[in-house]
């Protein structure tokens, strides 16, 4: 694990754990250009529907939803135009509004035209529904990704604290339902202060950016792998017995202490196993595994002990 050869991969865990939700302006002569293409387009819709019908007449009781709602999206699609969310897909969101805009006009052209043939109502109708499910499928995924952000490590990219205590609780739920046991691996990098202190914490970032895509590289072997520290982390596994969660410990080790952060630098990592008995809580069973990976430290360094 070569630690230039796993700079672009770190760079890309760093890119995905560091996005934010983030609202800004956009770029004002984009904006205009999207609005000025959206006006020319609706203008040259009206004057077909205009000329195509012979005339038209306005009933605001019969088409004041229709266009209200025209309006309405028209100015969602400007606002959309300035202003960038990270999160949600604009160009999405700006398809979704346009088409929901050209349905609502289409829906009150049989209303405002004479002669509207039926067809302009379907049309109208099937851009209606389209917008609104391109929009529905843009809240979905700005749903999803926020949620996502905040139960992420915003330096390592994988799952922080708060979503680590609420996963490992589940399932110790699950588990000692089934009278079966749950075993937490605690990870405490050694020396890692130091790194700090005489490389800086620039360098130190790096570094643990490093140790969480290796220690990632055992997420289809385990349920749950999170940053809980500053450079503490934390493997949730089940349906493994003692030594088989001892042999994953230790390769999880191995990794660690293969990973060249260049120039010969090398890190090691002290870890502790504890198993969940029957009906223990979720904080006995962390100060166990605490309590073992202290004693790793105590012992040695770069090793693997079991709680008692």
């Amino acid at each position: 694990h070569a630690f230039g050869k796993n700079r672009s991969k770190q760079k890309f865990m760093a890119r995905e754990s560091q996005q934010e939700l983030q609202i800004k302006f956009a770029r004002r002569d984009r904006a205009l250009f999207l609005v000025l293409v959206n006006l020319v387009f609706t203008g040259l819709l009206i004057a077909h529907l205009l000329t195509s019908s012979g005339g038209y007449r306005f009933e605001l009781d019969q088409v004041g939803f229709e266009a209200a709602s025209f309006l309405s999206v028209f100015v969602m699609f400007v606002a959309a135009t300035l202003i960038k969310v990270s999160l949600a897909e604009r160009r999405a969101v700006l398809i979704g509004l346009f088409a929901l805009q050209t349905g609502n006009l289409l829906d009150a052209s049989t209303g405002i035209f004479f002669n509207a043939p039926p067809v302009w109502w379907w049309i109208g109708d099937g851009l209606t529904f389209t917008g609104e499910v391109i929009l529905a499928l843009v809240v979905f995924q700005f749903v999803r990704l926020t949620n996502d952000l905040a139960n992420r490590d915003p330096l390592t990219g994988l799952y922080n604290r708060s979503y680590h205590m609420r996963a490992l609780a589940n399932l110790l739920k699950i588990r000692h339902n089934n009278k079966e046991s749950v075993a937490v691996i605690a990870i405490d990098i050694d020396h890692f202060k130091h790194v700090n202190d005489v490389h800086g914490h620039a360098f130190g970032d790096l570094a643990l950016q490093a140790i969480a895509s290796a220690v990632n590289g055992f997420q289809s072997e385990v349920n749950v792998i999170s940053r809980t520290g500053g450079e503490e982390f934390e493997v949730i596994v089940d349906q493994l017995d003692e030594p088989a969660v001892f042999a994953l410990a230790d390769r999880i080790r191995l990794v660690i202490a293969s990973i060249d952060l260049g120039e010969n630098r090398h890190l090691t990592a002290s870890l502790g196993v504890a198993l969940s008995h029957v009906g223990e809580a979720l904080v006995s069973l962390r100060q166990r595994a605490d309590a073992a990976a202290y004693k790793a430290k105590n012992t040695g360094r770069n090793r693997v002990c079991v709680a008692d």
